[in-house]
């Protein structure tokens, strides 16, 4: 009777305790520009007041998220007093917020922790696909990419009611962005968005990639040429595309090449940067980029998307048939030879092999209404 008592007494303690949590949405950042960007475009359409809170990277999280730990330090500390263990800023458990949002492996301790120390709550928001339990999680944003390699571990996988899924990975495309072409007379302007290296659904680069990438490009005709890095590419990869990319481009007589380098800090928007391209040239392995540039409606060719394979394959064919990449064959270059007989009308310059149909208009703005409407849903049923 006694036992019982207290338990009731504790569940009031705790219900009191976390019941005041501060009206704020915490978005959790690793540095990565875009990642932020996405997550502060789900804060300001939920129209909640937010902060950005850089987290605190260890060496243990991979080890730790396997055996189900969000940290070592908060299993020797069960009274969850003191600051938290994974947020550089010296925060304590009584300014807690109501909603955390994270757009990267790399946060997900964090958003566990918050988690824990709410006793659940906290409403977590995760966008993408995370690498810890899937349950772990109050609302999955999720791709078209995800849920098939979900799939592809078995179908019950899927069918997840704290999830949801569009199309392309959400970018956050801001509807206050101009979605129309810029228009240019003469050359156009080329944005090329080389990713990390490696996809793990079904592409790694190689440094012969980044020569046809190179060779392609020195066929394509433009007015300039900005090449973006992603901030997760290793330091041997970015020497090479440094050397065989960007080097063998200027000493081509391509004095214009602009490079932005996201593993340093104070780089510009690359939202600002692919809005005012004429088209894009994405590396297989970019899939955030690719989402970026489909949903501000700019042409996206696709280098390496012959060699990707499994599902990463079958994922760039349905974006092909719906007409929103299309491979990266510049004209003239080494894949003319697969140019096929008897096209008719106007031959795509970046990608002369077929007739190709008109590029679709991705709506980025219904998909962020949806997931909206999917998060306030999964907060109103987890309040209740």
């Amino acid at each position: 009777m006694a036992l019982c008592r207290s338990a009731r007494f504790a569940r009031m303690y705790h219900a009191e305790r976390y019941s005041s949590l501060q009206p704020v949405t915490w978005i959790l950042s690793d540095g990565n520009i875009l990642n932020d960007y996405k997550a502060a475009c789900i804060a300001s359409a939920l129209r909640t007041p937010y902060e950005v809170k850089r987290i605190y990277q260890s060496r243990l999280v991979p080890m730790l998220l396997r055996q189900k730990l969000t940290n070592l330090r908060s299993h020797l500390r069960p009274d969850f007093s003191g600051p938290l263990s994974h947020i550089d800023d010296a925060v304590s458990s009584d300014d807690l917020p109501q909603l955390a949002i994270a757009a990267s492996n790399s946060c997900i301790p964090a958003l566990l922790e918050i988690k824990q120390r709410t006793r659940g709550q906290s409403i977590s928001v995760y966008l993408g696909l995370p690498n810890a339990k899937l349950s772990l999680i109050d609302a999955l944003v999720l791709s078209r990419l995800d849920q098939m390699c979900l799939r592809y571990l078995g179908p019950a996988r899927a069918n997840l009611d704290n999830a949801t899924s569009t199309l392309l990975p959400f970018s956050g495309t801001p509807t206050s962005l101009p979605l129309e072409l810029p228009q240019t007379e003469g050359k156009p302007t080329i944005v090329v968005c080389i990713g990390s290296g490696i996809e793990p659904a079904g592409f790694k680069l190689r440094t012969s990639d980044i020569d046809v990438i190179a060779e392609g490009l020195e066929h394509a005709q433009s007015e300039s040429l900005c090449i973006l890095l992603s901030p997760a590419m290793s330091p041997h990869l970015r020497s090479k595309v440094l050397a065989q990319l960007v080097n063998r481009l200027r000493l081509s007589s391509r004095s214009d090449v602009q490079v932005v380098d996201y593993s340093l800090p104070n780089q510009p928007s690359p939202v600002n940067i692919i809005a005012s391209a004429s088209l894009v040239v994405a590396s297989a392995d970019d899939i955030a980029s690719v989402s970026l540039a489909a949903s501000l409606r700019r042409p996206v060719y696709i280098a390496g998307e012959e060699r990707t394979t499994n599902i990463l394959r079958n994922y760039y064919q349905v974006l092909d048939s719906s007409n929103l990449v299309r491979r990266f064959y510049p004209r003239e270059s080494r894949y003319s030879y697969m140019v096929m007989p008897g096209i008719s009308g106007d031959i795509d310059e970046y990608s002369a092999l077929r007739d190709h149909e008109p590029w679709a208009k991705y709506d980025s703005q219904q998909d962020l209404d949806s997931i909206i409407a999917f998060i306030r849903q999964r907060i109103k049923v987890l309040n209740e």
